[in-house]
C-alpha cells in the first residue's frame, strides 16, 4: 500500500505540474496576443486619406506678408509629397526630392523642407510601405526613395515600441522595434552614400542610435552630419533630444553641449534652451504650474523654437489659458507649418474653446501628414462628436449651409461613420426658409436636396439624369460624384458606382476612398 500511495502522490503532483505549466503557457500566450493587439492598434491608420491634387513645379509654400527672417521663407507641402507618393508618380517625386535637397544645399536655412518632407513621405503610415517599395524599385539611382523609405522603418520601429519608458515596455515591442530598425538602417546609410550632403539622413539615423543606447554611433553620425552641414541648426536639435536624461544622458550634458555649438553659432541660441524644454516636462514640473511655465519661458528667452511655443501653448491648455495657449499655438504653426504635431496641438485648444470647424480643419490636416499620431487618434472622436453638435446648433438656426459644411468635415474625419450620414441626410431633407432657396437648378445643394427627396420615394432612375447634368458642367466636383455613386448602387450599377467613389478619392473626398475600399472587398471573391 505505500508504494502505491506513493504512486499516487507522485501521479498528483505531476498532473500538478503540467496543470500548473498549462497556466503558464495560457498566461504567456494571454500576454503575447495583448501586446500583439498594442502595436497593431498603434500601427492602425486613424483614417487612410484621399491623396489630394499633385503638385504643379516644386512643392514649397511661401509665406505671405512675413518679413525676411521672421520666420521660415517657406515650408514644404507635405501633404503634396505624398499626393505624388499616393498617386505614384514617382518619376515627379524624385525630382520633387531632388530639387529639396538642392535649395537646402544652396541654402542651410531651408534645411527644414528636407526635414520634413521625408517626415511626411516616411510617417510609418501602414499604406506607404508598397508604394515606397515600388519608389525605389523605379528610381534605384536616386538617394530620395531610400531615404523616405528609411525613415518610414524608423517611424514603424517607434510605433511599435509605444511611448512607455522601457521598464513598462514589453521584450516584444522592443524586438519588434529592432526589426523595423534593422530594415531602416541599410536604406538610410545607401541614401547617404549616394547623396553625402543628405543630412535629412542623419536624423532617423540618430534616433536609431539613441533608441538602442549606441553612443559611439551617435557620435559617429553626429560628427559625419555637421561636416556636411556645418550650419544646420535641425540636426543639432536631434542630437540634444539623446542627451535627455530619459536617454541616458543628463542636463549638464546638454548644457554642455549647447554652450559649445552657440559660441560656434551665435545664431543657435534657442539649443540653450533645450534643457529646460525636458525640465518642464519632468513629472514633477506638471505637478507645479507656476515652475513649469518659468521653464517653458527661460526656454523661449533663448530663441523663438517652434517646440517650446508648441509645449507652453499645451501647459496653457491645460491651465484653461486657452486664448494665450493659442497664440503660442499658432506661433507655433508659423514657425514650422509642415510639422503635424502643432496641428494637433492647435485642434486640441480649439476643442477645449468648442470651435469645432477650425479644429477639424487642423486635425484632419494634420492626419494627412501623419495618419497614426496618437494625438489624432485621441482627437478624432472628440472633434467628429463636437462638429455633429455644431453642425445642429448651426441648422437650428437657420445657416443650413455652414451645417453641412461642417458635417461634410466630420465625414471627412470619418469617412462612413453613419451618425454622420444620419444628421446629414436630415439636414439635406429639411424644407429650406423662403430666403435660403437656392438661386439656380445648378446649384450642387438644389440637386443634393432633389436627390434626397426622390430617393425617399425610391425614385433613383429620376436622380441619375440630374447629377449627369451637374458633373457634365462641373466635372471636378468630388462631393457630386459621391452622390451620384450611391444613385449607381441603388440602380444596382456596381461598376458605375466603384468608378464614380473612386473619382471622389482622386479629387480628395476621404469618404470616397473609403466607401470604395468597401465595395472593392464586397465584391472580391470570398477565399
Amino acid at each position: 500500500m505505500p508504494s502505491l500511495r506513493n504512486a499516487l502522490g507522485a501521479g498528483v503532483l505531476v498532473l500538478g505540474l503540467v496543470t500548473a505549466g498549462l497556466a503558464v503557457q495560457a498566461f504567456q500566450a494571454k500576454q503575447h496576443a495583448a501586446v500583439e493587439a498594442r502595436i497593431a492598434a498603434r500601427e492602425k491608420p486613424v483614417l487612410t486619406p484621399a491623396p489630394g491634387p499633385a503638385p504643379h513645379g516644386l512643392p514649397v509654400v511661401a509665406p505671405a506678408g512675413l518679413e525676411r527672417g521672421e520666420v521660415p521663407r517657406g515650408h514644404v507641402d507635405g501633404v503634396a509629397l505624398r499626393a505624388l507618393l499616393l498617386r505614384r508618380q514617382f518619376e515627379e517625386l524624385t525630382l520633387a526630392v531632388e530639387q529639396l535637397q538642392w535649395g537646402m544645399e544652396s541654402n542651410p536655412q531651408d534645411e527644414h523642407w528636407m526635414t520634413d518632407g521625408i517626415q511626411a513621405l516616411g510617417n510609418g503610415s501602414p499604406d506607404s510601405e508598397a508604394l515606397l517599395d515600388a519608389w525605389v524599385e523605379a528610381s534605384p539611382r536616386s538617394f530620395a526613395p531610400l531615404l523616405a523609405r528609411g525613415a518610414h522603418w524608423v517611424n514603424v520601429g517607434y510605433l511599435r515600441r509605444g511611448t512607455r519608458v522601457v521598464a513598462t515596455t514589453a521584450n516584444e515591442e522592443l524586438t519588434e522595434m529592432q526589426k523595423a530598425f534593422e530594415r531602416a538602417v541599410p536604406d538610410l546609410q545607401r541614401a547617404w552614400a549616394l547623396q553625402p550632403k543628405a543630412v535629412a539622413a542623419a536624423r532617423p539615423l540618430l534616433n536609431v542610435a539613441t533608441a538602442l543606447g549606441d553612443r559611439e554611433a551617435r557620435e559617429r553620425i553626429f560628427a559625419r552630419a555637421v561636416e556636411q552641414c556645418p550650419s544646420c541648426a535641425d540636426i543639432r536639435a536631434v542630437y540634444l533630444y539623446g542627451l535627455r536624461p530619459r536617454w541616458g544622458g543628463s542636463y549638464e550634458e546638454m548644457e554642455a553641449f549647447a554652450e559649445a555649438q552657440v559660441r560656434a553659432h551665435p545664431e543657435m541660441g534657442f539649443l540653450r534652451g533645450f534643457a529646460d524644454w525636458d525640465r518642464a516636462d519632468d513629472p514633477r514640473a506638471e505637478s507645479d504650474n507656476d515652475r513649469e511655465r518659468a521653464l517653458l519661458d527661460r526656454a523661449l528667452s533663448t530663441g523663438d523654437y517652434w517646440e517650446f511655443r508648441r509645449e507652453r501653448a499645451k501647459r496653457l491648455r491645460r491651465a484653461k489659458d486657452l486664448d494665450a495657449a493659442l497664440v503660442d499655438a499658432n506661433r507655433a504653426v508659423a514657425l514650422r507649418p509642415a510639422r503635424s504635431d502643432v496641428y494637433f496641438e492647435r485642434a486640441r485648444i480649439f476643442a477645449s474653446s468648442m470651435k469645432w470647424g477650425p479644429a477639424g480643419e487642423d486635425l484632419l490636416h494634420g492626419l494627412r501628414l501623419e495618419a497614426t499620431d496618437a494625438d489624432g487618434r485621441s482627437l478624432q472622436p472628440v472633434v467628429v462628436k463636437g462638429l455633429i453638435y455644431a453642425a445642429w446648433e448651426q441648422h437650428q438656426a437657420g445657416r443650413r449651409e455652414e451645417a453641412l459644411r461642417l458635417l461634410e468635415l466630420a465625414g471627412e474625419l470619418s469617412p462612413g461613420d453613419p451618425e454622420v450620414t444620419r444628421w446629414r441626410t436630415r439636414v439635406v431633407s429639411s424644407p429650406l426658409k423662403a430666403e435660403a432657396q437656392p438661386e439656380s437648378p445648378e446649384d450642387f445643394r438644389a440637386v443634393q436636396q432633389r436627390d434626397y427627396a426622390l430617393a425617399r420615394e425610391g425614385r433613383f432612375a429620376e436622380i441619375l439624369p440630374l447629377w449627369d447634368a451637374f458633373l457634365a458642367r462641373n466635372p471636378d466636383h468630388g462631393l457630386a460624384y459621391m452622390e451620384r455613386s450611391g444613385t449607381h448602387y441603388h440602380l444596382r450599377d456596381i461598376e458605375a458606382a466603384l468608378s464614380d467613389l473612386k473619382k471622389a478619392c482622386d479629387l480628395g473626398i476621404n469618404e470616397g476612398c473609403a466607401r470604395a475600399r468597401q465595395v472593392e472587398r464586397a465584391r472580391a471573391p470570398a477565399r
